[in-house]
């Protein structure tokens, strides 16, 4: 698993992990809704900022979309459903030790 040194330390790793990545998927909000930022943030000369606004929210809205994929591959890598590849050990690692993979 997304465990380093194996043996019983690993599998207390991915399993706590796999419960923080479980934690993460209920919290995490649903993306936005891009047309409804278009009705209130209509593209206008005059109101640049709305440009910006939904430039940002698309970028939020692709990594709630990286969230909501790989947290559910994360956790069925621990379960041996899936490969756990080196990205998603790289999730595992990141969760357990509250860093940025």
């Amino acid at each position: 698993g997304a465990g380093v040194g194996g043996g019983a330390a690993a599998w207390q790793q991915d399993e706590i992990a796999w419960k923080l990545a479980g934690e993460l998927l209920e919290q995490t909000p649903k993306p936005f809704d891009l047309y409804a930022f278009e009705e209130m943030f209509p593209t206008m000369y005059s109101e640049s900022k709305n440009t910006v606004v939904k430039q940002e929210v698309a970028k939020y809205n692709r990594l709630l979309g990286v969230i909501l994929e790989q947290l559910p591959l994360f956790r069925k890598a621990v379960k041996g459903l899936v490969v756990l590849s080196e990205e998603l050990e790289s999730v595992g690692r990141g969760l357990y030790t509250n860093s940025v993979p």
